[in-house]
């Protein structure tokens, strides 16, 4: 025994090889749900409920393609962080346009199981963010609620302390307490009994400490309301 590394040359670079194989066979992961979604919602579109029995499966098939889709987009971008290969795209946005536009995305699929959607934001409220990494992190939050919510999701924007502060809401049973963060990276550890892995949280937690204004930087904070006991997910942008 020599005391030196018994790994050869070639496992070193089978080693790196590793990671950037499996990033590529998510993206065609990707790319294969991302045309299993255009599909669905077209069969979708062309039966209604009253005449398509299997209108409910196919719409519960829709959420979770969506949701997987999303889970390899998360993926996918955290390797790109990890490889200093991504480069966030701050700018300039109407929050309201913006919630408006992601609440549509989400709204049919919501409103089919019978789940509200309110939005409560200023018109004249702006903001400097990633347009896409944020509406990655809101679409996650209210596939979750779908999941959740009884029948009620709210969806707040505003200033406050000088941080853009979006909230999600919804009227479920609320977080588990081992979910509750204050501005922390996320949930710990898995749950084999719910599913649930964290990477939602974590994957919200690295975007909103992409974004950075001298010295204050974006988290993330999970609690359960006051007001009714369900989930309130909020990302607060400087």
């Amino acid at each position: 025994m020599t005391g030196k590394d018994s790994r050869t040359p070639h496992a070193d670079k089978r080693d790196m090889q590793f990671p950037a194989f499996l990033a590529s066979i998510a993206h065609d992961m990707k790319n294969s749900l991302g045309m299993l979604i255009n599909t669905t919602e077209d069969i979708i579109g062309n039966c209604s409920e009253k005449d398509c029995p299997s209108h409910p499966l196919l719409s519960k098939l829709q959420y979770e393609a969506k949701r997987v889709n999303n889970n390899l987009i998360q993926l996918l971008a955290l390797y790109k962080m990890d490889k200093d290969q991504f480069t966030p795209n701050i700018e300039y946005h109407s929050v309201s346009e913006f919630l408006e536009d992601v609440t549509l995305q989400n709204k049919p699929l919501l409103e089919f199981k019978g789940i509200s959607i309110e939005t409560d934001c200023s018109n004249d409220l702006t903001g400097f963010f990633d347009r896409e990494l944020v509406a990655g992190v809101i679409n996650n939050v209210m596939n979750n609620a779908y999941r959740y919510a009884h029948d009620r999701i709210w969806i707040t924007a505003q200033e406050e302390d000088g941080y853009l502060v979006i909230r999600i809401r919804d009227n479920g049973e609320g977080y588990p307490e081992h979910m509750i963060t204050e501005g922390g990276a996320g949930a710990k550890g898995v749950s084999f009994t719910t599913g649930s892995t964290g990477l939602g949280l974590y994957f919200a937690s690295i975007v909103a400490a992409l974004h950075r204004n001298k010295e204050r930087e974006g988290y993330i904070r999970t609690s359960n309301c006051d007001i009714n006991g369900g989930g309130c997910f909020s990302i607060c942008l400087p």
